[in-house]
C-alpha cells in the first residue's frame, strides 16, 4: 500500500475543512479529520460508521470517511468508492473537489476499475495540478497501463519435438517364457516382449487465456502429441487433449477448477477416451515456500477391437495430490505425494483392473545461469490391484515402480529452448509377466510463437 499513500493530506485541505466546519461541535467530521491526519484509519472508519445514515451526503464527512475506508482496504475499498463519488460530486470548493477526485481515482484503481481510474486521473491532469501531484498521477497511470496489459487476452502456440532411443517402447518383460498356474510355461509372442526402437515425439500446443480481472481468468488449452517409433508402428501413439480452466485468487492463494477431454489412438486406431474434472489450490508463503493440493475425477474408457474386449479395462479414477515447493537461491525443490483409486466399470469381467496406487516424486532444478538449468527427477510408486488376475488366478497383482530422470534445459533465445534428458525405470511385480526395465534418452527443442 506504500505507493497508494503517495497522495497524503495537505495543510491546505485541513484549513479548508476547518473553515467550512466552523464551530459545529455536533459534527463527527473534526474527529474523523483528526484520526485521518494521524493515519489511524481503522479507528476513523469505526468512528464514522454510527453516523453514516445521518451524515452521508455531507461533503467533508464523505471525504474523510471515504479516505479512511480506502486506506483500510479490503472490502472497505468499495465503500470508499461510493463515499468519494459523493464528495467529488458535491464539493463546492475547488481544492477539495480536485482532492476528492484524486482519491476517487485511487479508489477506482484499488477496486480494479482501471478505465474509470485512468479517465479521472487524466481529468485532474488537465487542471494543471502541482508538480508533485502530477508526478504521482503519472506513476499511477504507468501502473494502470501495466495492469491493463496484463489483463489483455493472450494467445500462443508452442511446438516441442524430440528424437531419442527407447530400449522398451511397450514397457514389457524381457522374458520369453512365463510360468502360469493353469497351463505351466507359455512362450510370449514377440509383440508382448521388450521391444527396442528409436523414436520421435512431437507436441503442438495452443493456449488461450482470457482474464476477467487481475485475479480471475479463463484459459483454454488444446494439445496434440504424436509419438512415432521408427521400426514398428504397433506402438505409435496419437494423443489429443483439450481443457478449459477457471482460475481465481490473489498473490497468496490461487485456485483452479477445470475439465478436460482426451482421446488416444494406438497405431491410428481408437484406443482410449477419458473425461476429467479437477480442482487445485496453491498457497504462497512469501519466503520461497509454496504448497499445493489437487483432486481429480476421471472416467477412462477403452475401445474394443475385433479380437480384444478392451472395455473390460474401463475404470473411474479418483486422484489426490499434495506437494511442497521451495525456491532457495538457484535451486528449486519440489516434493509431491499422491494417491489414487481406480474402480472398474465392469465389476464382473474386469474386477482385476481395479487398483489403488500411491507414490512419491521429488525434483530439483539448478539454475546454473540465465540460460542453463540442469534438473533431476526421481519417483517411486506402489500399486495393488483389487482382485486376482484371470490368468494368474492365485495372485493379486502388486507392482513397485522406481524411476529417475536427469536432464538439461538450455534457453537459447527468449522463445527457443533446447532440451535433453535420460530416464531409467524399473518395475518389479509379484507376477513375472509384468517385470520390466526401461531406459531411454532424447534431445530436442521447444519453440513458442
Amino acid at each position: 500500500m506504500n505507493i497508494l499513500r503517495l497522495l497524503v493530506l495537505t495543510p491546505v485541505l485541513a484549513g479548508i475543512a476547518g473553515a467550512a466546519l466552523g464551530a459545529d461541535s455536533e459534527s463527527p467530521v473534526p474527529e474523523l479529520q483528526r484520526l485521518v491526519n494521524a493515519q489511524r484509519y481503522q479507528e476513523a472508519v469505526a468512528e464514522a460508521t454510527p453516523y453514516r445514515a445521518e451524515w452521508e451526503g455531507d461533503t467533508q464527512f464523505d471525504f474523510y470517511y471515504g479516505l479512511a475506508s480506502l486506506e483500510v482496504g479490503g472490502s472497505s475499498a468499495n465503500e470508499a468508492v461510493f463515499a468519494l463519488e459523493r464528495a467529488a460530486a458535491t464539493a463546492g470548493n475547488g481544492v477539495l473537489r480536485e482532492r476528492a477526485r484524486l482519491e476517487l481515482a485511487r479508489a477506482y484503481f484499488v477496486t480494479n476499475n482501471l478505465t474509470a481510474a485512468e479517465n479521472l486521473f487524466n481529468v485532474v491532469l488537465e487542471n494543471n495540478p502541482p508538480a508533485n501531484v502530477r508526478q504521482n498521477i503519472e506513476a499511477f497511470l504507468q501502473l494502470i497501463e501495466t495492469r491493463q496489459n496484463s489483463q489483455e487476452p493472450t494467445f500462443n502456440w508452442t511446438i516441442a519435438s524430440v528424437l531419442g532411443s527407447d530400449d522398451n517402447i511397450n514397457s514389457a518383460t524381457s522374458n520369453g517364457l512365463i510360468d502360469t498356474p493353469l497351463v505351466g510355461q507359455i512362450e510370449l509372442n514377440p509383440d508382448g516382449q521388450q521391444t527396442e526402437d528409436s523414436f520421435s515425439n512431437t507436441t503442438l500446443t495452443m493456449a488461450y487465456v482470457y482474464p476477467f480481472t487481475r485475479d480471475r481468468s479463463l484459459s483454454a488449452n488444446v494439445s496434440f502429441v504424436h509419438l512415432d517409433n521408427f521400426d514398428t508402428d504397433q506402438f505409435d501413439i496419437d494423443n489429443l487433449r483439450g481443457s478449459l480452466t477457471y482460475g481465481w485468487g490473489n498473490d497468496i492463494n490461487r485456485f483452479r477448477h477445470g475439465a478436460a477431454l482426451t482421446t488416444v489412438q494406438l497405431d491410428g486406431i481408437g484406443f482410449q477416451d477419458s473425461v476429467a474434472l479437477n480442482s487445485s489450490w496453491q498457497r504462497s508463503y512469501g519466503n520461497g515456500w509454496y504448497h499445493n493440493l489437487s483432486g481429480a475425477y476421471s472416467q477412462i474408457r477403452y475401445d474394443d477391437t475385433a479380437t480384444t474386449r478392451n472395455s473390460l479395462r474401463d475404470v473411474d479414477q479418483v486422484l489426490f495430490t499434495g506437494g511442497m515447493t521451495k525456491v532457495a537461491g538457484p535451486f528449486t525443490h519440489s516434493l509431491n505425494l499422491y494417491t489414487a483409486d481406480e474402480s472398474p466399470e465392469n465389476s464382473t469381467g474386469g474386477s482385476h483392473n481395479g487398483r489403488e496406487f500411491s507414490g512419491l516424486a521429488y525434483s530439483v532444478l539448478y539454475r546454473l545461469n540465465a540460460q542453463n538449468t540442469p534438473f533431476l527427477r526421481a519417483s517411486t510408486q506402489d500399486v495393488e490391484h483389487d482382485s486376482t488376475h484371470p490368468v494368474f488366478f492365485n495372485t493379486v497383482r502388486q507392482d513397485d515402480t522406481d524411476s529417475v530422470t536427469l536432464g538439461w534445459f538450455w534457453q537459447l533465445r527468449r522463445n527457443l529452448m533446447i532440451t535433453a534428458e535420460t530416464a531409467y525405470t524399473n518395475n518389479t511385480s509379484n507376477i513375472p509377466l509384468f517385470d520390466y526395465t526401461r531406459f531411454k534418452y532424447q534431445a530436442g527443442f521447444r519453440y513458442q510463437f
